[in-house]
């Protein structure tokens, strides 16, 4: 026998929240009394006993008597719907306990950690009832506006604030079969929330009594939800290489190339078109570059020995590196990467860097998006070489004031230069701050 009616309490109520008996009405009550019951809406955030379990439960009423009372706020039943259904049905006049509350957030919380406790709900139920709190007003005052917090539900729960989202992504688009699946543990929430991507008209046509073939049909959405990014991907990274201009002599001639070349170590990984080392060892770096020059290359950890046939390629020498601390630890294979190093070659003869404008090797800055590098960077080199002209290669977006830019994502415009002279030109130097 289920024995549900003998678990009790096994959770103290909330502290907001006592208890008063009213045994006392087991006199006065009647049958017809008790059908005029309401259910308070928090008993609503908890699933319907399968009828079997029902049945048990029933059953154990009839033999051992109503052991747990039904819990009331106000006038309405808060815990013990389903006993109070049984005991109508056996014709028993069952006790009751009156919860005394300032309001009815103190009721749901309570409800929440008593249910939580007595029963044993799959994840899936969990982020339905998440979603649920989250949604309405219930608990809401003159402070809250009806708004609940998503990470302290997410925390009652024993759930992830992700799992409420998807809860709430079931609750709205899905159909009531697809929200039933999910409630009684068939179905785990986060197949659920793709399929409730689904037209209502498709998710209809569903057998949510065949599990395996709805688990299918969410890979199948995963799958096809993939291939559709990938092209997505596939076309933005087309569109950017389309837009690729010719690395020539009339963007200027500049004493510091910086640049961080589209290494082709994650393909189509990345959102930008890629290169391979050759294409890079090509690049006619000649065209823009003086004859004494200095070059600051980003090259990510592994790429290291890459990186230095790029700088032989394009006539320059090692001196140094730097390193970017980004302060979170990304992947990798044998250490999980942390920094990137940015290599320092020299061609010519160039001015010393003063003593006051060396800076650290460590360089302490805040992670950006992919690939994105920091930009205190260019005021580094703006401090280090401030009497040379500067370029970035594979810029994004403008580049720094008083700088020139290529790539396909810079906007940028080179003067006009119909001559030598005034390619050769410095540009004008960077404000500072």
């Amino acid at each position: 026998m289920n024995k549900q009616n003998n678990i009790g309490l096994v959770t103290p109520i909330a502290g907001a929240v006592s208890l008063v008996s009213s045994s006392q009405n087991a006199g006065v009550m009647s049958l017809a009394d008790l059908s005029s019951l309401e259910i308070h809406e928090a008993a609503y955030l908890f699933p319907e006993m399968q009828e079997q379990e029902f049945a048990e439960l029933k059953e154990d009423i009839r033999v051992n008597g109503l052991q747990i009372p039904i819990l009331t706020f106000g006038e309405k039943v808060v815990d013990g719907r389903h006993r109070l259904r049984a005991c109508m049905e056996l014709g028993i006049i069952p006790r009751f306990e009156q919860m005394v509350a300032a309001n009815d957030a103190s009721i749901v919380q309570a409800v929440v950690g008593i249910n939580l406790h007595r029963r044993h709900l799959s994840e899936g139920k969990r982020a339905l009832i998440g979603a649920s709190l989250t949604n309405s007003a219930i608990g809401s005052n003159q402070h809250t506006a009806g708004a609940v917090s998503q990470t302290k539900v997410a925390a009652d729960l024993g759930i992830s604030v992700d799992s409420i989202a998807r809860g709430k992504k079931v609750l709205k688009h899905g159909i009531p079969e697809l929200v039933e699946a999910v409630s009684s543990g068939r179905l785990n929430i986060t197949s659920a929330a793709k399929l409730a991507d689904l037209a209502k008209e498709d998710q209809s046509q569903l057998n949510f009594d065949d599990i395996k073939a709805i688990q299918d049909a969410s890979k199948a959405i995963n799958k096809a939800k993939f291939e559709v990014r990938r092209q997505e991907r596939l076309q933005a990274i087309e569109a950017k290489r389309a837009n690729n201009k010719p690395l020539t002599s009339g963007l200027g001639n500049f004493g510091v190339i910086y640049a961080d070349p589209p290494w082709d170590y994650l393909g189509t990984a990345v959102p930008y078109p890629v290169m391979t080392l050759q294409e890079i060892c090509d690049m006619p770096i000649n065209t823009i570059c003086a004859e004494d020059a200095v070059l600051f290359m980003w090259c990510s950890n592994s790429l290291l020995p890459d990186a230095l046939k790029v700088v032989e390629a394009w006539g320059f020498t090692f001196k140094t590196s730097m390193v970017w601390d980004k302060g979170i630890a990304g992947q990798g294979a044998y250490c999980r990467q942390m920094h990137e190093t940015l290599v320092i070659c020299l061609r010519g003869a160039v001015p010393e860097v003063p003593f006051s404008a060396r800076p650290v090797s460590v360089l302490k800055y805040p992670r950006l998006e992919h690939s994105r590098k920091p930009p205190e960077v260019c005021d580094l080199i703006d401090a280090m070489y401030p009497e040379l002209s500067k370029v970035e290669l594979f810029c994004r977006g403008t580049p720094a004031h008083g700088w020139a830019g290529w790539g396909n994502e810079c906007d940028y415009t080179p003067p006009d230069a119909t001559t030598t002279e005034a390619a050769s030109a410095p540009l004008p130097a960077r404000k500072r701050a």
